[in-house]
């Protein structure tokens, strides 16, 4: 699971490296192109490379083992939601302050407002991720519980409701309909990851995980070619569509099926230090990587030296150098904000409340900025204003002492304890990062989410 969530970062990082190809036309004029979806062979590998789902399902997975701690320690689900807003909000503060002053420093620099405007949205576009990962979430203990009762019909349900949707955006034109689907394919994905930590992945055959990712595929190909949806991946994606849900079930049935050589990878020394020197900063790479490439790609922009045409051979050949530069840059703005992913925790001796109230509305205050810069694109404005309601939903989530809080009653100890290890991280003590999705999320004890079972050899079946 670690290695799997490493390894979809890099491509998303080297994807959108490829994608972002800028140059000036003779006007003067930017002009910014997607040039990796402008390849023929680009819609292919998206069955592939679209990994974006299997960040969903390590959430799952990470997040069910998490909550089942919480919950036998008597903890709540606003315990459990508390620790997950906490690790995307924080690391995201940083960020829309930075945008903010970008676009700015873009206006009095002259540029042009319907630029300033392409730019802007071009390098926030992966935020999206934000608004869906903390709504599934925020649902896991609930969708936790019903997976336990009724774990078949809740997937039945979950598919019959993003088909559903899909059919009427489909057969009324409407397009906006398709935003249901945040909710309902993301879940179901997620739910996959429930599926593994109860072990029925881990249980099963080779032979019948290689024929369910087989069939998965073949049903893709119906969907993309007999059905309705596009082959392109990537325009699968937001909003979401079935096609993406049976590519996220083809894509970890054939993972899991390739686990007894993913687990000899994974304990090899330089790939778990591989894993945990990338897995401790997910967050800040994820949030960064685009702001950092669209800075490298504008300053060679402006050096005094002609700029090869994007999807030419010469601006093929530039890459490996642009990823070189990245990669230092991206280490740099680890180092800086990295810090943001695991903000202090409350003393140890310091009992807390957990109040629902606070806990749900900054979950909204969280979902609300990446959702509106996913319909409307950032502008000044919007960064300004999601800079105020990110803080806000930090600020909600600030402990509150029991000795202050008269009509909470007596709380667990337990649950004020969201942020603090025993000793050393768990990832510390056994030389790897065990985080959940991209958030680098710590279980609401302080002890970090152990996608492995707690075993250090990746078995998530508990029977074993």
């Amino acid at each position: 699971m670690d290695l799997t969530r490493v390894a979809g970062l890099v491509i998303v990082v080297v994807g959108h490296l490829l994608m972002l190809g800028a140059s000036v036309a003779g006007d003067h004029r930017l002009v910014v192109q997607r040039t990796l979806t402008l390849q023929p062979w680009f819609t292919p590998v998206t069955w592939v490379a679209q990994v974006m789902p299997l960040f969903f399902v390590v959430g799952g997975f990470a997040g069910a083992l998490s909550w089942r701690r919480v919950e036998a320690r008597g903890g709540t689900a606003a315990v459990f939601i508390r620790a997950r807003v906490l690790r995307l909000a924080w690391p995201t503060l940083p960020l829309f302050a930075f945008l903010a002053l970008a676009i700015l420093a873009m206006h009095l620099a002259g540029l042009g407002p319907d630029t300033v405007a392409e730019i802007a949205t071009g390098v926030v576009s992966p935020l999206w991720f934000l608004a869906a990962y903390t709504f599934c979430q925020a649902f896991l203990p609930g969708m936790a519980t019903l997976h336990a009762r009724a774990p078949i019909r809740l997937l039945i349900c979950l598919a019959g409701a993003m088909v559903s949707v899909d059919a009427l955006r489909l057969g009324t034109h409407t397009p906006e309909l398709g935003l249901l689907n945040m909710t309902f394919v993301w879940l179901f994905v997620q739910q996959l990851g429930l599926w593994a930590a109860d072990g029925w992945f881990g249980r099963r055959r080779r032979r019948l995980l290689v024929a369910l990712a087989g069939a998965s595929y073949a049903l893709l190909g119906l969907l993309t070619t007999v059905g309705p949806y596009p082959a392109n991946m990537l325009d699968n994606l937001n909003p979401p569509t079935t096609a993406l849900a049976v590519l996220a079930v083809g894509q970890f049935s054939a993972l899991m099926a390739l686990r007894p050589q993913l687990d000899r990878l994974a304990r090899s020394a330089f790939v778990r230090r591989v894993v945990a020197g990338i897995g401790t900063r997910m967050m800040t790479v994820y949030l960064w990587h685009l702001p950092v490439l669209g800075l490298i790609v504008g300053a060679m922009l402006l050096l005094p030296m002609p700029e090869p045409a994007p999807g030419g051979a010469g601006w093929w050949l530039t890459r490996p150098l642009v990823l070189l530069v990245a990669v230092g840059a991206l280490v740099g703005v680890a180092a800086l904000f990295g810090r943001f992913e695991h903000p202090a925790g409350s003393p140890a001796d310091t009992a807390v409340a957990v109040r629902d109230w606070r806990v749900g509305v900054s979950t909204a205050l969280m979902i609300v900025p990446p959702f509106t810069i996913m319909l409307f694109g950032l502008n000044l404005g919007i960064a300004v204003t999601s800079e105020v309601l990110l803080a806000a939903a930090v600020f909600l989530q600030s402990p509150v002492r029991l000795g202050e809080d008269a009509g909470q009653g007596h709380e667990d100890r337990d649950q004020g304890q969201d942020d603090r290890g025993e000793g050393q991280p768990a990832a510390a003590r056994a030389g790897r990062d065990d985080t959940d999705g991209l958030a680098g999320e710590r279980d609401a004890d302080g002890r970090e989410d152990e996608p492995g079972g707690g075993n250090g050899h990746g078995q998530d079946d508990p029977g074993q």
